[in-house]
């Protein structure tokens, strides 16, 4: 079958002269990518199995018979398994099958815990939510929506092991029973999370275990940004952005949108918005915050920049210094460590454009002094913090949109205090999320853990840590256990469990309240026997596991909870409040006076060129390692490279041509036979390939402490000479590459799971010390190559106008000014045909139009509802491409993980696609000559970045209907495009005619079959099965499991339409009963049965931080968010009818194929400032493509 051709319209010759591409392919057009635009489906998602191309005749016709020999199993292994309801002896309160119960709960965090709302079937969590009714609920990240499925991980850990092997539960309590007896010296190192109670219990453990200490790591938290925060503004002290305050923003390498947060998401913006985040009324430019961002790599935040300056990690400590002199601040050693003029001029083409470039970023800090601030990345050195910190005081920002918090977490050590505490009679107790013998870098942490007496883990991995250990507790996950954290501003928050835990793991509260139980039991009694009543030693109690005995953490907690500081005088009544709504109100830390802290003494080191430097970086997907048997992480495309299952090294174009790795390499084949012609010589040509067969080129990286060889990508607007490493991969490997621990898949202590399994590179062997950024001594290209698992052509959407930008400022066009008031008038128009494209305004075609037919009465027989209608739009001014969405989407509709092979043959099952486009000004007009030239060579290596989430349009003249030869896809009335599982034969004719590359087909019965299992789903009934395993327990009951065969696709999570119109019909009932009269003589009206406007929340909605999706019935009108976001409101014409008026950046997609898509979006706003030397140059990213 072929591709269907959409003839897109030609872009005009007079355009701006912006170039957008997603990929080199794109960006170079090489023949391949040409090709990949032509095909239907990407190259390799037709194979029947990876050996496909060795096949013979012989081989297939021993393939037939035996399929033949087989057909009675595979023919009962086509119908539906069977499975058997069995009824509860005794049925929970409140639990009805189908039904969900919601809980408030809180997942710790180092950087402040996330609120959250647990949504659970018949006592199984399966999806998360943010609580909007907590102080600080706005949002849930990747990470926190996907913590869920560690839930499930069938191989989590499940016993006690003694030196790596399997031990009973009895020989650990007789272990540390007598330590306790002893009051052994603990040395208890926890995570970075706020938990009043552990601090409780870390100062009562101090004083019952002599010379005890407690100490705090976690692997991603700048040691050098906290020292220096204790020592400015106090031990314990903790800085949070108020980012509805802040008008100017300069961020030094700080992603707070991302990996780095901050502050919240929402606020930013809210005032990204201008104040115009319920729509109703639009962005308003000289409300609109502005962002500078200086950065090594493309991070979310660096997508959202107004100004974008690259720069390497050991040029930000100078960068921020000429910002501090430029505020008259004295920086010693400043003339030392500055940047050079020839540094100045890689960075922005010439000295003095820097220059300039730094004096008016300067001047608008300020003129906004009180409303503006400065974030230094926080795995940054102490030069930055110290500068950064000084910056801040003196213009204004503490007390304004900086707010600094006295945590009370005091007294705790660092972990390079604890190599040096730990002694020979020291009992370590590794309580935290880390695994720090993977991820800390050096030999001082195994040394000290060598060093010690005893060493015991408590996790939910058998991680390296733990293996290293003399003993290992399984770890209750924070959904099967009762803690208390705090947020970023210190509400106190309480966690509850959802579920009792699935393999009897311990939480570090129950480890910790039994410490103090087995120190405080009186042991002489139980030897000698004198005492009155019967002596029972302690022992650990998992959840409510010992005869529905409550878990000692809930007792712990209470107490806490009943503390003088937290005000609590109503006992009982306050806490069930606090545990409904999963927070105690007015508990806030208190503020510290910044203006009173100490003097942070900004310095500049000297500096040396250090050609090449490595950049170490969190990963969004396992971020230091701890998700790496994540699947649904694993498979989620990083948001900038669109890499998946692997790390990688990330250079710019400038650097990749340096070392030869600018993805140009002979094609496989030197020559190509073509009929008549013969053989043709093939011409190199910048690409890795593509399916199957994309390998990107590796390199061998050598620093003073290690060396390591890995995959090498280039990474548009990438800081040059500078190599960038994400953390957290290489866990595990049976392939044998190299610096990874081997393991087998089948090993029960194996480090990592299947999923994890021959996952990326670990770049912590590049690293000496404590610093994310290491000198390279070499940098060579090797002979390997490496198959990689990249994303960012698949399903490519091409088009006009695809996603489209504006800027507050004029921009030039046709040789004269362009204002935003008429720029934002003109969005609709950016498609060369949409001006003339028809309206779309209708709520689905009417069945007796005058099209079919003329009898007027005939005509208002319509098909579509009256009382539904649902839309959706995605605000591409906020959306910062976060992936929360995507994973969101994952867990609410029982979307499968394919595993990297098939992720590589473009067969990933992901209903939201997060699209990411490069654009940069090409060309610009020379004002001598009035002729286009190109611009500088510092613009064309630094394009801005625009993501865009596209799921199904739920077109309103959907193509996909009209080809679908068993009608499995049709419009329901309430307009949506509809699938019925049952009926798609998976003829695939409906994805072919899908311009917006919409839908997924299951090649294999991903549910079924375990696909992280190498060529397990090629094996069929003999392949390993996952079905009964643990993950199934996450799935939503009222999504159907989609099977081998069928086409999938975004639904507008249908499931919670029909829930939200069900309980909708009980106003019937509520009428009746307030009516005192029989149900047939109550009256109830349609709109009676409409659901109230904006009250249902898609999953990807929900997820949204940014609050960049809007949902809702069209025909609540000004009532619905999504109505305000698509119109502005209705005008009468002349003939009397009115006509509704549009919102002026909303536009449709494709708009002039005529689809009338029921989803839209709104252009981004660009605010940069007039007077920098690269203003002309931003806000012109409209993408257009192929």
């Amino acid at each position: 079958m072929s591709k269907r051709v959409f003839h897109h319209p030609e872009v005009p010759a007079d355009d701006s002269g912006v170039a957008s591409w997603r990929s080199v392919g794109e960006l170079e057009r090489t023949p391949s990518f040409r090709a990949h635009v032509e095909r239907e489906f990407p190259e390799g998602s037709g194979h029947l199995s990876p050996e496909d191309q060795k096949a013979t005749r012989r081989s297939f016709m021993k393939l037939m018979g035996a399929s033949s020999a087989l057909s009675g199993l595979t023919l009962v292994s086509c119908r539906r398994p069977e499975s058997y309801i069995v009824p509860y002896k005794k049925a929970p309160e409140w639990v009805i099958p189908g039904k969900p119960l919601y809980y408030a709960s809180t997942r710790p965090r180092a950087e402040g815990s996330v609120p959250l709302v647990v949504t659970t079937y018949e006592g199984r969590p399966t999806t998360l939510a943010p609580n909007g009714d907590h102080n600080d609920g706005c949002g849930a990240d990747a990470l926190t929506q996907a913590s869920v499925l560690n839930l499930y991980d069938p191989k989590r850990s499940r016993n006690f092991l003694r030196d790596g092997k399997k031990a009973s539960q009895r020989d650990f309590e007789g272990v540390l029973g007598s330590l306790a007896r002893e009051g052994a010296k603990l040395a208890v190192v926890v995570g970075e999370d706020d938990s009043p109670t552990r601090n409780r219990l870390r100062d009562e453990i101090v004083q019952a275990y002599p010379g005890s200490k407690f100490y705090g790591y976690e692997a991603l938290c700048g040691e050098a940004h906290r020292r220096v925060q204790n020592e400015v503004f106090g031990e314990g002290s903790q800085t949070v952005v108020d980012f509805s305050k802040a008008e100017r923003i300069l961020s030094l390498d700080c992603d707070f949108l991302g990996v780095d947060p901050v502050g919240s998401a929402s606020d930013f913006s809210r005032k990204r918005q201008g104040g115009g985040e319920t729509y109703h009324q639009d962005v308003a430019a000289d409300a609109m915050n502005r962002l500078y961002m200086v950065e090594s790599v493309f991070s979310l935040t660096g997508g959202m920049a107004d100004h974008r300056l690259r720069a390497k990690p050991s040029q930000m400590a100078a960068i921020a210094a000429q910002v501090a002199i430029g505020l008259g601040i004295t920086v010693v050693g400043y003339d030392a460590g500055r940047l050079s003029d020839e540094e100045k001029a890689e960075l922005l083409g010439t000295a003095a454009t820097f220059d300039s470039w730094i004096v008016e970023c300067v001047a608008d800090l300020k003129a906004h002094k009180g409303s503006a601030v400065v974030l230094a990345g926080s795995r940054h050195e102490e030069d930055l913090q110290r500068i950064v910190i000084a910056i801040n005081k003196e213009i204004g920002s503490y007390g304004g949109p900086m707010v600094v918090y006295e945590t009370g977490r005091t007294g705790y050590g660092t972990i390079a205090d604890f190599e040096v505490d730990v002694d020979e009679e020291t009992i370590v107790l590794l309580l935290g999320p880390s695994n720090p013998v993977y991820d800390r870098p050096g030999e001082q942490f195994k040394r000290g853990l060598s060093r010690s007496k005893l060493s015991i883990h408590l996790g939910v991995r058998t991680d390296a840590t733990a293996l290293a250990c003399d003993w290992h507790i399984p770890a209750a996950h924070y959904l099967e256990s009762w803690g208390d954290t705090r947020t970023a501003t210190g509400t106190y928050s309480l966690t509850q469990p959802m579920i009792l835990p699935l393999y009897g793991g311990f939480s570090e509260l129950e480890v910790l309240s039994q410490l103090l139980n087995w120190r405080q039991f009186d042991w002489d009694s139980l030897e000698s026997g004198g005492a009155e009543e019967p002596v029972v030693p302690p022992t650990l109690i998992a959840g409510e596991g010992m005869g529905g005995a409550p878990s000692p953490a809930l007792a712990e907690v209470r107490q806490t909870f009943s503390l003088p500081e937290n005000a609590n005088d109503d006992g009982d009544v306050a806490w069930k409040e606090a545990l409904k709504g999963g927070y105690l109100q007015s508990s806030s830390y208190q503020t510290v006076d910044a203006d009173g802290a100490g003097d942070p003494a900004p310095k500049l080191s000297s500096r040396e060129d250090t050609g090449i430097e490595i950049n170490l970086l969190p990963d969004a997907s396992v971020w230091d390692g701890r998700y790496i048997d994540n699947g649904w992480l694993q498979e989620a495309p990083d948001p900038i490279s669109k890499l998946s299952w692997d790390n990688a090294a990330l250079v710019s174009p400038k650097t990749a041509k340096k070392l030869g790795v600018y993805e140009s390499v002979e094609q496989l084949e030197p020559e190509t036979k073509i009929p008549l012609l013969g053989k043709v010589k093939n011409a190199p040509q910048p690409s890795i390939g593509e399916g199957k067969g994309a390998k990107a080129p590796m390199a061998l990286i050598k620093t003073r402490s290690g060396q390591m060889e890995i995959p090498v990508l280039v990474a548009f607007g990438h800081a040059d000479n500078c190599i960038s490493i994400a953390l957290g991969y290489g866990q595990g490997a049976s392939d044998g590459r190299d610096g990874v621990r081997v393991v087998r898949e089948e090993d029960p202590l194996a480090t990592v799971s299947p999923v994890g399994i021959n996952t990326g590179f670990d770049a912590n062997q590049l690293r000496g010390d404590a610093s994310f950024s290491i000198e390279a001594i070499s940098v060579t290209k090797t002979q390997g190559r490496y198959p990689v698992a990249l994303v960012q052509e698949h399903n490519a959407m091409n088009g006009r106008a695809l996603a489209r930008e504006i800027s507050t400022n004029d921009v030039e066009h046709h040789g004269h000014k362009v204002s935003f008031e008429d720029q934002v008038a003109k969005v609709r128009e950016q498609g060369p045909v949409d001006s003339h494209a028809p309206e779309n305004v209708s709520l689905y075609k009417r069945l007796g139009s005058t099209t079919w037919e003329g009898d007027k009465d005939k005509q208002d027989d319509l098909i579509s509802d009256k009382i539904h209608q649902w839309g959706m739009t995605i605000d591409l001014n906020t959306c910062v491409g976060c992936n929360a969405c995507l994973i969101a989407c994952q867990a609410e509709n029982n979307i499968p993980i394919v595993g990297k092979e098939q992720v590589a043959m473009g067969r990933e099952m992901h209903w939201v696609r997060m699209d990411r486009y490069f654009a940069s000004p090409m060309t610009e007009m020379d004002e001598k000559t009035h002729k286009k030239v190109p611009t500088p060579d510092w613009v064309q290596q630094n394009p801005e970045m625009i993501p865009q989430p596209v799921s199904c349009m739920q077109c309103e003249n959907a193509p996909c209907e009209t080809v679908c030869p068993v009608n499995a896809t049709v419009h329901s009335e309430e307009g949506l495009n509809t699938m019925a599982y049952n009926r798609c034969i998976g003829t695939r004719y409906c994805a072919n005619n899908c311009p917006y590359k919409a839908r997924r087909f299951n090649y294999f019965d991903y549910n079924k079959r375990n696909p992280v299992v190498a060529h397990n789903l090629y094996k069929g009934p003999f392949g390993k099965k996952q079905v009964g395993e643990a993950p199934h327990l996450q799935r939503n009951p009222n999504v159907s499991v989609r099977m081998r065969g069928v086409m999938e696709k975004c639904t507008y999570c249908v499931q919670r339409l029909e829930s939200a119109k069900i309980k909708q019909k009980q106003i019937g009932r509520m009428k009746t009963l307030q009516a005192g009269r029989n149900s047939t003589d109550v009256q109830i009206k349609p709109e009676d049965l409409r659901v109230k406007a904006d009250s249902i929340k898609m999953a990807c909605q929900d997820a949204c931080e940014a609050n960049s999706v809007s949902f809702g019935n069209l025909l609540d009108k000004e009532d619905a968010q999504v109505w305000r976001a698509k119109y502005k409101g209705e005008k009468k014409t002349k003939s009397g009818a009115f006509e509704l008026v549009h919102n002026p950046r909303n536009y449709d997609v494709l708009q002039y194929i005529g689809t009338a898509p029921r989803t839209s979006y709104l252009a981004r706003v660009k605010n940069p400032n007039p007077t920098m030397p690269d203003a002309v140059y931003r806000g012109l990213a409209t993408i257009n493509t192929a």
